[in-house]
């Protein structure tokens, strides 16, 4: 994480009284916080292998008996001997040492955490070993009460705890016995090693919980710690104090040598070592393309590394501060000297002072660092110090980057724009881009001008300001930046329709006709009150997909028109198969109200996608559902034949996906739109309603689509369960939007039959029951669409190409 690296003389005045603690003072540090999310992942994959792998841990212990089983059985009796003794001794010395010296705090805090981590232990791992491995069922028969060591739980949580008072040979020795309790428990005991993960993460959480609820000692190192550790690099302060300047992930100084010399120091330790690591497990975890690098193995790495960079900018031409010394410091903190700048930042100055020749000035280092693949990743107005005598400095090096690549570089010209923004102006700020860089830079800076790749303080101030949005559109005009290509078309007649409508009623004809082991033909309806459910269900899922589609939206448009559009989509399936039809309309319908054609495309394949993946949940679930109660049972006389049959059926149909016509239409309005989900997803960034609104809209379209299903299965007097009916209506509803027969008419309602009497619905039942479900859901619908999407021509709704 960056920071500011040279003071200001009106920050240097700011506190002028030096520090030098006597006591640390105790705060709730950042290692902690990493050490309890360790400790909960460790835990977590421990309760899955005392959980899940029993078995696998048991035969583990049994292999690594064979070995140990060589040895004389006094020295296979050591090792766990000394754990034993390690773990009950060096808590009482530990202990009896607290009182004697009367440290109770810390007595009472160690002892806390010991004695949660050993009841958590003792409990947590009972509830998860009262059976034995099922290969193994004496596996446990030697414990005597419990399979685990909840005293090695109390040990790790004291030893988490107590880490900031400990030497390092002390930590290290800790860590060894840690280490060898896996040894001993997994080579040498007759209980198998299933819980120890569970053990080591249950210590490393209730010690890190309990340091981040009373804190910690400040490991931060004082005045006295800083004049003597310059001191051993030549240094010789006359005085040191902190620096009232934006420093985040260090802690700034500023000082004088005895020389008269000003010097600035910025230190670091482990705790800014563990926000940094955080901050960059959150951005691997939920940002894609941010260009970070894995982070440094050390601190003292990551230190050295700001020093060549620093040292490689003022080599390659870039005035910034002289780099005096690196020096490690007091307990496992490191530091770097810079000579002082009288002056200030520009962030700290008017924006009246930030002229054109300014700005020039600013972006000419820019371009130098870029011209030396330097990505200085933090190049905010904070990092661009101004002296006394008008020079310009390029400070904080902490983020950046040597040999950096494309996508980096071109962060930092989206990032310097964006920080300029506010105080010049938009017009302004992107003239000064634009001399610099000229129109290509502006192109690579586009793309970057997203919230998440620009710095957190950029993106607060354009937030502020509302910003982001005017800026993209004034960098993407200057830019000359075209519209994405798009082709998606919908037939201009409603004639394509015919086909799929006579197939939809010659199968339905067919199956109502032909009602295979019945000679009473379909069965009428049974509970009419059920029909009205039936309706309700497919209301429900017209208001979830239209809610779904105003939470894809960036840019809102009426809900009417929303409603609109997803009923003429409707309709455009039975148009051309594949859901061609349908996305080009939706994206048309978007275009027509000024969304431009790739904010279009990123909110309909968002929507698309997440559609996907919440009817393959919901699919998943029913099958769980089903699979665990028994309820999913295939008819003993169902003709396998046929069931291998339609399956290969739907392979051939899929494949004809594949064809050079088929494929075209695909490429050209399904693939644009399903490229730029990713786009659309970012375009939700800080707008949780319109999250919330699509993910609930997107799950709510399958459960109507299954409770429309149930209702109908009900009203013809049908008792399959409700899960064996889910599987069956969203399964042939996805297998359906692969084959080559748009709206899946005909083969969906001969699909919805064929499922329900292989799962052991009566035949003219599910006949019935399909029939009032399709017309509810699918044709009464598309009739609607109809209407939609002629009224949608006419009134210029749906935009020209489309």
């Amino acid at each position: 994480m960056a920071d500011v690296t040279s003071p200001s003389s009106s920050a240097s005045t700011a506190a002028d009284v030096a520090v030098d603690h006597g006591e640390r003072r105790m705060v709730r540090s950042p290692t902690s916080l990493l050490r309890l999310i360790v400790g909960v992942t460790v835990t977590a994959v421990g309760v899955v292998i005392t959980w899940r792998f029993a078995n696998t841990m048991a035969a583990l212990n049994r292999d690594w008996e064979q070995l140990t089983h060589l040895l004389p059985g006094w020295i296979r009796a050591i090792p766990p001997l000394v754990v034993g003794l390690t773990l009950i001794l060096v808590p009482v010395v530990v202990n009896v040492q607290l009182l004697r010296y009367r440290r109770l705090r810390l007595f009472g805090v160690v002892n806390l955490a010991a004695l949660a981590a050993f009841a958590i232990s003792e409990v947590a791992v009972d509830a998860l070993t009262r059976q034995p491995p099922g290969l193994f069922p004496s596996a446990y028969s030697a414990a005597e009460g419990s399979v685990n060591d909840p005293l090695l739980a109390a040990f790790v949580a004291a030893f988490v705890v107590g880490i900031p008072y400990l030497p390092a040979a002390t930590r290290r020795l800790a860590g060894w016995v840690i280490g060898l309790s896996l040894i001993a428990t997994l080579g040498f005991a007759e209980v198998p090693a299933v819980a120890w993960v569970t053990d080591v993460g249950i210590g490393i959480t209730c010690g890190a919980a309990v340091a981040l609820l009373f804190g910690t000692p400040d490991t931060a190192p004082d005045r006295r710690e800083l004049i003597a550790g310059l001191a051993r690099s030549g240094i010789d302060m006359a005085d040191i104090r902190p620096a009232a300047v934006d420093a985040r992930g260090s802690t700034p100084w500023l000082g004088t040598t005895r020389s008269g010399r000003g010097v600035f120091v910025k230190v670091l330790n482990q705790d800014n070592r563990s926000a940094d690591l955080m901050f960059r497990g959150f951005r691997a975890l939920f940002l894609r393309n941010t260009g970070d690098e894995r982070p440094m193995s050390s601190l003292r790495r990551a230190v050295e590394h700001e020093a060549l960079l620093s040292l490689r900018a003022a080599a390659a031409g870039v005035p910034t501060p002289e780099l005096l010394t690196v020096s490690e410091i007091g307990n496992d903190a490191m530091l770097l000297a810079f000579e002082a700048i009288e002056g200030d930042s520009l962030d700290r100055v008017g924006s009246d002072a930030v002229t054109d020749d300014l700005l020039d000035s600013i972006w000419a280092q820019v371009v130098t660092l870029q011209d030396h693949g330097i990505a200085h990743r933090d190049l905010r107005l904070a990092n661009v110090f101004v002296a006394a005598d008008g020079e310009l400095y390029v400070i904080d090096f902490g983020f950046a980057e040597l040999a950096a690549s494309p996508l980096l570089l071109a962060t930092d010209l989206a990032e310097l724009i964006a920080s300029t923004a506010p105080v010049v102006g938009v017009e302004r700020a992107v003239d000064a881009a634009e001399r610099a860089v000229g129109v290509d830079g502006l192109a690579r800076a586009f793309a970057r001008l997203q919230p998440y790749a620009l710095g957190g303080a950029t993106r607060a101030a354009l937030k502020e300001a509302d910003l982001l949005d005017p800026l993209r559109a004034e960098v993407e005009r200057r830019a000359r930046i075209p519209e994405p290509d798009y082709h998606g078309t919908v037939p201009a007649s409603g004639r394509a329709a015919v086909l799929p409508i006579l197939l939809g009623l010659a199968t339905t004809a067919a199956l109502i006709v032909g009602v295979p082991g019945s000679s009473t033909g379909p069965a009428p309806i049974a509970a009419w009150g059920q029909v009205s459910w039936v309706v309700v269900a497919t209301v429900i899922g017209l208001a979830a997909a239209t809610t779904a589609s105003i939470g894809s939206l960036r840019d809102g448009i009426t809900v009417r028109h929303v409603l609109l559009s997803r009923l003429a989509a409707g309709f455009a399936d039975t148009l051309a198969p594949w859901h061609t039809a349908n996305i080009a309309t939706r994206v048309g319908v978007l275009r027509s109200h000024g969304i431009e054609t790739a904010a279009a495309l990123g909110s309909v394949g968002l929507a698309v996608v997440t559609r996907i993946v919440t009817q393959l949940a919901t699919l998943y679930l029913a099958v769980r559902i089903s699979g665990r109660d028994g309820s999913i049972d295939v008819v003993a006389d169902a003709d396998v034949g046929w069931v291998v049959a339609a399956g290969a059926g739907v392979v051939v149909g899929a494949l004809t996906a594949l064809l050079p016509g088929p494929r075209r239409s695909i490429t050209r309005a399904v693939t644009p739109a399903l490229r730029a989900w990713i786009a659309g997803l970012r375009s939700l960034t800080g707008r949780p309603v319109r999250l919330a609104q699509l993910l609930v809209g997107s799950l709510f379209v399958p459960l109507a689509m299954v409770g429309a299903m149930v209702a109908a299965d009900r009203a013809v007097g049908g008792t399959l369960d409700p899960p064996s009916l889910a599987l069956v209506t969203l399964g042939v509803a996805f297998l359906a939007a692969f084959l080559p027969f748009p709206g899946g008419a005909g083969v969906t309602e001969a699909g919805l039959v064929g499922g329900l009497v292989l799962l052991g619905e009566r035949a003219e039942l599910a006949v019935s029951a399909v029939v009032l479900f399709r017309v509810a859901t699918f044709w009464l619908p598309v009739a609607a669409g109809a209407v939609s999407m002629r009224w949608l021509r006419r009134n210029a709704q749906l935009a020209s190409g489309s």
